[in-house]
């Protein structure tokens, strides 16, 4: 454990929310606060109905009970799938649980902190509610309740659900105290942050009524708004109205915040729980212990209270309540003030109603955006409280939209927030503006945008939910058109968890990108748009580089003006090209000469030793390596065996060689496995089976006529035929006039061991350690090639991705062949090039098909420049599950006959 160092601050560097009705993101929120609107309504009747006719007793209770409040439009729907819960489990979890799971990712996404990578980790989770209407029930209900209760109906599940699913490894649990619980739940993760516990926090507050149970007994108590109104530090305050919602922060250490580029969106300067201890009751509220502890944070803090411009108050809207915190307050930060400027003061709860355990984390919210915004939203009243002298206090309560006073650069803009618990716990949280330019977002805001067309990645757990964020991120990209394509590119590249639908989109432009997302929402795919569902995450590639075959005019072309990566690595085999061929491979590939043969072979190197470079700088690495004939020659360069430049000079030295056997030969790809192609050219002279190239195909191999003349007859029994582009009877009989020469030429190379698994097509082991020395590259040239066995050995041994590294794909449906014949189902193969296309962007289209397999792809090669943006994030596929247990307990609730006695000066 890690002790932080002494001056060391924790910054807020996400958020979520969803508050009553359908106020869904932080955005929503914020507007609804600016245009100062209020939502009050009648309890749904789902909530409340089978209660009222449980019981006579309950029917009047309810009927003398405040049954308005603050309602969310939606507490059922949930994407169980997309949390891995099954629609049965999905209906013993208490929304509370649900809210936060929901919430906890998009505040993960907000921070731009991919949620999958902190498996493992040690991020704590602190959860406060002090609501559990729905487990109350459900357990109540002893017919229908199950094992699924066990966790899915407990204050405990809130945090440890997330932990969960999250595999995290930190402190989880669930802080009660009231309604101070959720600035209590963050000054405990603050001090595990700071004491080196834990590197990063997730702190939530929720609160959802899904009985009236707790109403009847707030009723009984005198705390509750006649109509549902939370009336704070108004002169008609005359008590809270309960509201329903949810709110989540993410915290780390500032430090690394800025070292990791997450957004700061503000500083927690200081915290502090303390006790009313005794007052005149436990749920009165006590002024003198509110006051001890805002001195108590400030000291502490080392931050002057006449300094602070803002505070967020508890404010629930009772009378003696209200009059407390004010005199607190006026006694603490309204104490040695200049005249024009008092300490402003609001609450949030007469928009949204008093969250209770969630009231102080929707507070921590409203003060950032309103200190990010450099407005404070008027807090809703109608005449201020009259239990203070406003003009004698320091305060001013806040009644309309003003700006954030000024604090030039003297020092940051500086709020504080309070809680305070029914219960007699109380809370107070210190905010500060980020002031560092130099932090980790606004760094890598200047960066410059990529200078390329590249892959854009979404995904989603569905594809319905693949389909509703693509459209809604190319809505967000048309709505921002100042947005950094960089900064799109590195938000959904590194900044978000990629699950298992997934979509790609290759673009250079907005424009291009915004075509692109619109088509994969419209599921129109093709080669800018690509979706599929991914069979694993992050899994190997094997690169496969096929041999004779693949070439075409034209090809590289445009990589080699476009690419400079490919440019660079063509470009450095110039000098071995020139002193063996007498050529350079840019000088042939731009020319547009016909090619021989042995042209072909040491352009087949250059090639596959540009596309490493490029499929390296695209973020790929190979898993494993196949090298098809003269492809092991690249193939050995890929997987750290050979020196490039070395292997350059001996593919130059081996074509060389083989100019010599030019125009005597002839290749054929027949219709017959390779045992049976070969028992049928026992005793036939000239005519060998060279390549198994496949279950049911093999290429024959030797002279012109020989071969001309055993595939006719092939021909006449009904078996296939196709001719090989190649005047050279490679694997044959006819290459032993060079193989010794080929051999001298590979003795100057120096092999190393593989640094990945490397299958050799030219040993009868495709497993085989052999060293690749001299006497492995004659045999490279004079032995068959058992492509098929080296494929099937590395699907056996679990790779599941393959890359062609070729200028056309020539051995991608051999691949494929021996997938269909081992019955395995979740393989893809895809190529790098193909003749008569942009080379670029056949590339880029099968970089996102790799991704949309599952291909583990390291993004920040083209996705580090740029900062996170708020682009939308996770779209699930809702699904409706229920918000309380099918009926209603067959006895009247305990809380339906209520003491007389009642508490007016209730605070919490």
């Amino acid at each position: 454990m890690q002790t932080a160092a002494a001056d060391e601050a924790v910054a807020i560097v996400g958020m979520a929310c969803r508050f009553a009705p359908d106020l869904l993101s932080a955005e929503d929120f914020w507007r609804f606060l600016v245009e100062g609107d209020s939502t009050v309504s009648d309890m749904p009747d789902k909530r409340w109905k089978a209660y009222a006719s449980s019981h006579p007793k309950a029917t009047t209770a309810l009927r003398e009970t405040v049954l308005k409040g603050s309602f969310l439009d939606d507490i059922e729907g949930f994407d169980a799938d997309f949390f891995g819960i099954s629609p049965r489990e999905a209906d013993f979890l208490d929304p509370q649980q649900r809210f936060m799971l929901e919430l906890t990712w998009e505040a993960l996404a907000d921070a731009g902190i991919p949620p999958l990578s902190l498996r493992g980790g040690q991020t704590g989770v602190y959860a406060a509610a002090n609501s559990n209407d729905y487990g109350r029930r459900l357990l109540e209900d002893i017919p229908l309740t199950g094992a699924y209760a066990v966790n899915g109906t407990t204050f405990y599940g809130i945090a440890n659900r997330v932990s969960y699913f999250l595999d995290l490894r930190g402190p989880s649990m669930a802080v009660d105290t009231a309604c101070a619980g959720s600035l209590t739940a963050l000054h405990l993760a603050r001090g595990g942050l700071l004491s080196g516990e834990i590197p990063l926090a997730v702190v939530g507050g929720l609160n959802i009524m899904s009985t009236p149970a707790l109403n009847v007994a707030l009723n009984g108590a005198g705390a509750m708004s006649p109509d549902g109104r939370s009336k704070a530090f108004d002169r008609d305050a005359d008590g809270y109205g309960r509201g329903e919602g949810a709110g989540v922060v993410v915290l780390k250490r500032l430090s690394d915040a800025r070292r990791d580029g997450n957004p700061v969106l503000a500083v927690v300067r200081g915290s502090g729980v303390f006790q009313d201890g005794r007052s005149d009751g436990m749920m009165a509220p006590n002024g003198s212990a509110q006051e001890h502890m805002l001195r108590e944070v400030y000291e502490r803090a080392g931050i002057a209270p006449a300094t602070v411009d803002y505070v967020e108050a508890h404010g629930t809207g009772t009378p003696s309540g209200d009059g407390e915190e004010l005199t607190a307050l006026a006694r603490v930060l309204g104490t040695g003030r200049p005249d024009d400027r008092p300490c402003l003061i609001g609450s949030v709860k007469p928009n949204i109603g008093h969250i209770e355990g969630g009231s102080g984390v929707a507070g921590v919210i409203k003060t950032v955006l309103a200190m990010r915004h450099g407005r404070i939203p008027r807090s809703l009243h109608g005449a201020p409280h009259d239990g203070i002298d406003w003009d004698g206090s320091g305060l001013r309560l806040v009644d309309e939209v003003v700006p954030w006073p000024s604090t030039g650069s003297a020092r940051p803009r500086r709020a504080g927030v309070s809680s305070y618990g029914v219960g007699g716990t109380i809370s107070h949280v210190l905010l500060e503006q980020d002031v560092d330019a130099g932090s980790g977002a606004a760094r890598s805001a200047d960066r410059p945008a990529p200078g390329r067309a590249t892959v854009f990645p979404l995904s989603a757990a569905s594809a319905a939910g693949l389909r509703g964020l693509a459209a809604k991120v190319a809505d967000w990209v048309e709505e921002h058109p100042d947005a950094s394509l960089a900064s799109v590119g590195h938000t959904l590249a590194l900044r978000r968890s990629h699950l298992a639908q997934r979509g790609a989109v290759a673009a250079d432009s907005p424009e291009a990108l915004v075509e692109g997302l619109r088509d994969l929402a419209e599921e129109r795919t093709g080669q800018s748009a690509v979706s599929d569902r991914a069979a694993a995450d992050d899994s190997g590639v094997t690169w496969v580089f096929s041999g004779h075959g693949a070439q075409w005019t034209g090809m590289g072309r445009r990589l080699l003006t476009e690419e400079p990566v490919f440019a660079r690595a063509v470009d450095a085999l110039a000098e071995p090209f020139r002193e063996v061929l007498g050529w350079t491979p840019r000088e042939v590939l731009t020319d547009g000469r016909t090619w021989s043969a042995s042209h072909v072979q040491a352009l087949t190197f250059a090639v596959q030793a540009g596309l490493i470079e490029v499929w390296r700088d695209r973020g790929l690495t190979p898993s494993a390596v196949i090298g098809h004939s003269v492809g092991e020659i690249a193939a050995c360069v890929a997987a750290g065996v050979l020196d490039r430049d070395d292997a350059a000079r001996f593919a130059c030295r081996r074509a060389s060689a083989l100019t010599r056997l030019e125009g005597r030969g002839a290749m054929a790809m027949v219709g017959l496995a390779f045992e049976e192609a070969r028992t049928r050219l026992e005793g036939v002279v000239g005519v060998e089976a060279a390549i198994s190239a496949a279950p049911e195909s093999t290429v024959v191999s030797g002279g012109a006529a020989e071969v001309e003349r055993v595939t006719a007859a092939w021909r006449e029994e009904g078996i296939w035929v196709r001719e090989v582009d190649s005047d050279i009877a490679f694997h044959s009989a006819q290459t032993e006039e060079v193989v010794a020469e080929v051999e001298v030429a590979a003795r100057q190379l120096t092999p190393r061991p593989a640094s990945v698994p490397l299958y050799s097509t030219a040993m009868a082991d495709p497993r085989s350690d052999a060293s690749r020395d001299g006497a492995y590259w004659a045999a490279n040239l004079r032995r068959p090639v058992r492509f098929s066995e080296a494929v099937a050995a590395a699907l056996e041994d679990g790779h599941r991705l393959f890359l062609e590294l070729s200028s056309h794909p020539v051995v991608a449906h051999s691949i494929r062949e021996v997938v269909l014949k081992l019955g395995i189902e979740d393989a893809v193969v895809v190529g790098s090039l193909r003749r008569d296309t942009d080379d670029r962007a056949e590339l880029l289209t099968n970089l996102a098909r790799l991704y949309c397999a599952g291909a583990g792809i390291d993004w920040s090669r083209d996705h580090a420049p740029g900062r996170r943006c708020p682009c939308p994030r996770r779209r699930g596929s809702t699904v409706r599950s229920g918000s309380s247990p099918r009926t209603a307990p067959t006895v009247a609730p305990a809380a339906a006959t209520t003491p007389s006695a009642t508490v007016s000066s209730v605070d919490g």
